[in-house]
């Protein structure tokens, strides 16, 4: 055949295409909670709780919950803080949960509260926070959950923190 006349065939390589990026469990769930409060179908009450899998996508998936139920309740002012004390606890979490952690938020009376709760059978996770707490008080460091939350503790094996989203003083402090 002339050159004219065969057909021009594209050759596409891999180089070529973006990478196909699938989402985990976590960015699913986080994706999917954040177009439910958008659409006006959560939100409007006053708790949110999410079981997420014990993986590296638990830590951006429920900050990114976090911040978008803060903003739908009108607290976008406490998001950072909330956002910094979400992403270690969780983090911290991961380390101990073999395959679930829960992920619990209420906003009542000017206060937020968030709570973080592994699947482990044992309390390593609640002791370690406690531990490091302790260690970081005794050489006169205040922790992250002690400077930025009104008040914080361990409970079992969940890891809980408030913060006052009103004018009221924390009694707790």
């Amino acid at each position: 055949m002339p050159a004219m006349l065969q057909p021009h065939i594209e050759h596409s390589t891999a180089a070529q295409q973006p990478p196909l990026r699938l989402l985990s469990w976590n960015g699913l769930l986080a994706m999917g909670d954040g177009l439910a409060v958008r659409a006006g179908w959560a939100g409007q009450d006053r708790s949110a709780s999410w079981l997420l899998s014990a993986r590296p996508s638990a830590v951006p998936s429920a900050r990114r919950m976090t911040a978008v139920r803060l903003a739908a309740w009108g607290l976008r002012d406490h998001a950072e803080n909330a956002d910094l004390l979400v992403g270690a606890l969780v983090t911290d979490a991961l380390r101990h949960a073999t395959a679930r952690l829960r992920l619990s938020l209420w906003f009542e009376d000017d206060l937020l509260r968030c709570e973080i709760e592994d699947d482990r059978p044992a309390l390593a996770f609640a002791a370690s926070c406690r531990r490091a707490a302790d260690r970081a008080a005794d050489r006169g460091h205040n922790p992250l959950l002690a400077r930025l939350a009104c008040c914080w503790g361990v409970a079992g094996k969940v890891v809980w923190f408030e913060l006052v989203t009103g004018e009221r003083a924390c009694k707790h402090a």
